[in-house]
């Protein structure tokens, strides 16, 4: 369900850039609107989330990395392709965006998952300038080979992370 209503997102965006008329604004504003929707869902339910996290599901099976300033270079020296989810808390789309990006790191291989919370990783935004959430970038022997800012299906991000390997 979380992946159709991102596919309708996106889709609706696209479809509002390249043309506007009477229902490519309607869906727009739709879009716009489940975004708010979202947004508002997350930040009301963060104490929940916190207390599921910290007490219930301590997800130690996770593939995905959780990055700090301490532990951020020395991953990106040893990996080859690394896949960097820029997120908060508080973003409904990065919430949104949680089980898919566990997904996608469980069934990937040869992309390295990480997620850096922009509110408690602040030099590691300002270096990678990221100015919206949630934001991705993938990062290939150090260097950045490209970024997307807002929510992706489990497609697009098999789409997003294929690459030349050098």
């Amino acid at each position: 369900m979380i992946e159709k209503i991102i596919e309708y997102q996106n889709r609706s965006e696209s479809n509002f850039e390249k043309t506007k008329n009477i229902a490519t604004i309607a869906n727009y504003f739709i879009a716009f609107m489940l975004f708010m929707a979202s947004t508002i869902f997350a930040a009301f339910t963060l104490p929940i989330r916190y207390i599921y996290k910290k007490i219930i599901k301590n997800n130690k099976d996770s593939e995905v990395l959780k990055l700090d300033g301490k532990n951020f270079d020395v991953i990106l020296e040893k990996e080859e392709l690394i896949l960097i989810d820029f997120w908060a808390e508080w973003c409904g789309p990065c919430v949104m965006m949680n089980s898919i990006i566990e997904k996608f790191a469980a069934e990937s291989k040869g992309v390295k998952v990480l997620k850096v919370n922009a509110d408690f990783n602040r030099s590691i935004v300002n270096k990678y300038q990221i100015k919206g959430l949630p934001q991705f970038v993938l990062v290939q022997h150090g260097k950045e080979v490209k970024r997307f800012a807002g929510a992706m299906t489990k497609n697009d991000l098999i789409e997003f992370c294929t690459v030349n390997r050098e």
